[in-house]
């Protein structure tokens, strides 16, 4: 019975060769993969074709309306639906796996039998495949609340397609975790799936795709800045939450540092979004965020003043 599927919701056509060809290439041959068009207006079935129509392992299918447009995570959560195999990844249209991903990944989930989650060490690399960072962790197991502190760290390498994902646990956990754009919804489903810890490999075994066809990059667009900013807050009150199951925690030290980690992220992430927000937008948001911000709500404010004066200027 086969162990792994890689799961790829598909809407862009730039680097979706590059995409399927690295999982084709993958020396752990037993997988298989479902590539799921997302009512794509690009023509993703001929790149499929012929990349990957003559191996049975793939198997393409299409959605009859666009849900990435709404939801990203719903697209994510139907693919897990249908996912039968006992690991699965969310894989992309645009990033790369070394041929080594999955023997790697194998290699540590056999020795880490507990744990639900597994995350390849990763690279950046641009649209032109060129390296432009290389993280160093090198860890290779860490617990909940280490792998939540070392998220934050600077030299954390985001993406979702880095992680394997235990089918059934996730499942249990009611899947993946919807924000308005996806915004955080990894973290946050890692962090739960997490409760067993995250082994990681060493080698670098995953590059991610930085580049301007990215979905996500839509810097300046007042609409796209207030989701981000509501999906922030979102994560703000759900990392409040779940940080209680720290309580008890002996190194008050240590939870203190990732109490402080998460919170700068979450702050400097609102700030970032607040310069390009509309007024109406920006309000709006101030309204819908109640009071346990506490002065960080004065603090945007002062910000998103602080823009407006500088840019009419």
């Amino acid at each position: 019975m086969l162990k792994y599927t890689f799961l790829l919701p598909a809407y862009k056509p730039n680097f979706l060769e590059d995409a399927l060809n690295s999982i084709k290439k993958q020396t752990y041959v037993d997988f298989k993969v479902i590539v799921s068009d997302d009512c794509s207006p690009h023509d993703l079935k001929s790149i499929f074709e012929k990349t990957c129509g003559d191996d049975p392992r793939f198997v393409f299918r299409r959605n009859e309306k666009n849900m990435g447009g709404k939801s990203l995570v719903s697209h994510w959560n139907l693919l897990v639906d249908m996912c039968d195999t006992e690991y699965f990844i969310m894989a992309s249209d645009d990033d790369v796996y070394e041929p080594e991903f999955l023997v790697e990944a194998d290699k540590l989930l056999v020795k880490y039998p507990k744990a639900n989650l597994l995350r390849a060490r990763s690279r950046v690399i641009d649209g032109e495949g060129k390296v432009k960072v290389e993280e160093n962790v090198t860890d290779e197991w860490l617990d909940n609340l280490h792998f939540i502190n070392r998220i934050y760290q600077k030299d954390w390498v985001g993406g979702i397609a880095s992680f394997v994902y235990r089918t059934k646990h996730l499942k249990d956990k009611g899947n993946f975790v919807d924000f308005p754009l996806a915004w955080f919804s990894d973290d946050v489903t890692n962090f739960i799936m997490a409760d067993e810890g995250c082994c990681m490999t060493k080698k670098v075994t995953f590059r991610v795709r930085s580049s301007d066809y990215n979905i996500s990059n839509k810097w300046g667009d007042p609409d796209d800045c207030q989701q981000k900013m509501i999906a922030t807050y979102m994560n703000y009150r759900w990392m409040k939450n779940y940080m209680k199951a720290f309580d008890n925690y002996v190194d008050r030290k240590f939870l203190a540092e990732v109490t402080k980690g998460y919170k700068y992220k979450i702050y400097t992430n609102i700030q970032s979004y607040i310069y390009s927000c509309r007024p109406s937008s920006f309000f709006k948001f101030l309204l819908q965020c109640p009071s346990d911000l506490g002065l960080c709500k004065l603090r945007m404010f002062a910000h998103w003043l602080r823009g407006r004066f500088k840019y009419a200027h």
